[in-house]
């Protein structure tokens, strides 16, 4: 009963990290809070609230920390790199307690890896409800994260489909969830695969286009086209433009206090892209030290 009352104030700490802006902070503290939320939930396996602090907090803390150190390996040449399999550990302790989270509401672990997409969609519209939307979202984010890092496994790489019929799904129903992260994946999702696999860079480009219309204070819309699109391309005018916006738009983020017309920033009415903000900060630093080594 107490942990019944008591966990959404956990939940509503946990969703609070998002306001967080120093990337090293939230890489030594996140951990720490996610075990202890891990410890409360076996406390109490069926609480609902918990479970999908674990699904969001794991999922989060993989993207933000050890896949964007796996992108400087990746860009350095580092082989058997650990920071690559410390981010498929986070994202398994994701999407397993995504399956968990799923099976509680019906549509059972073994189903979902066998039944077709049409079976999936009418699954999802079954059983599940509003409240249940940002524990599927971030389900389809761990597991479409898991194919990517693992793009050699033809058995993964082929559940791509119903990780998109999720993501469809639960967008189509709430386009504005979780602060615009429908935009990025559908970007990044035309982005990062090859053409032979449908992918389309042109339809990328006008998604990541519109999404920083729609958002222009959520700077990893900016980072995402530059790291998805610009650099497999290897253009460096195009780069040198895109930074040089970046830059500026990092320098106004960075002080909240003025903007160049010594008016509040903009992005201080914004803080809930603050840690998406530090991700794309820390993804660019690292870009600009092996710019010479892209480029």
């Amino acid at each position: 009963m107490g942990l019944r009352t008591t966990s959404p104030l956990f939940k509503n700490a946990g969703d609070l990290m998002i306001l967080e802006r120093d990337w090293n902070f939230f890489r030594a503290s996140a951990p720490s809070n996610l075990k202890l939320n891990e410890l409360l939930y076996l406390q109490d396996k069926r609480n609902k609230v918990l479970q999908l602090s674990l699904i969001k907090g794991y999922a989060g803390y993989a993207f933000a920390v050890p896949e964007t150190l796996a992108f400087e390996d990746e860009l350095t040449g580092v082989e058997n790199s650990e920071h690559r399999l410390e981010a498929i550990d986070m994202y398994t302790r994701s999407f397993d307690y995504g399956l968990d989270y799923l099976q509680g509401r019906g549509i059972k672990k073994e189903k979902i890896l066998a039944m077709s997409e049409d079976e999936l969609l009418e699954a999802l519209e079954q059983s599940l409800t509003e409240k249940d939307y940002p524990a599927a979202l971030y389900t389809a984010q761990s597991w479409g994260s898991l194919i990517n890092f693992q793009k050699d496994n033809m058995v993964l790489v082929a559940q791509v489909p119903k990780v998109k019929t999720i993501f469809d799904w639960v967008c189509k129903k709430n386009p504005d969830i979780e602060n615009g992260i429908c935009a990025i994946f559908f970007a990044q999702y035309e982005a990062s695969r090859p053409r032979m696999l449908g992918g389309d860079p042109e339809k990328a480009k006008v998604l990541y286009g519109k999404a920083i219309k729609e958002n222009p204070r959520n700077l990893l819309i900016r980072l995402g086209r530059i790291q998805y699109l610009i650099l497999p391309t290897q253009e460096g005018e195009e780069y040198e433009k895109e930074a040089t916006i970046l830059k500026r738009e990092l320098a106004k983020w960075g002080d909240l206090n003025r903007d160049e017309l010594g008016n509040h920033s903009p992005y201080r009415a914004h803080e809930e892209f603050n840690l998406f903000n530090a991700i794309a900060k820390k993804r660019f630093e690292i870009i600009e030290r092996n710019k010479t080594k892209i480029f």
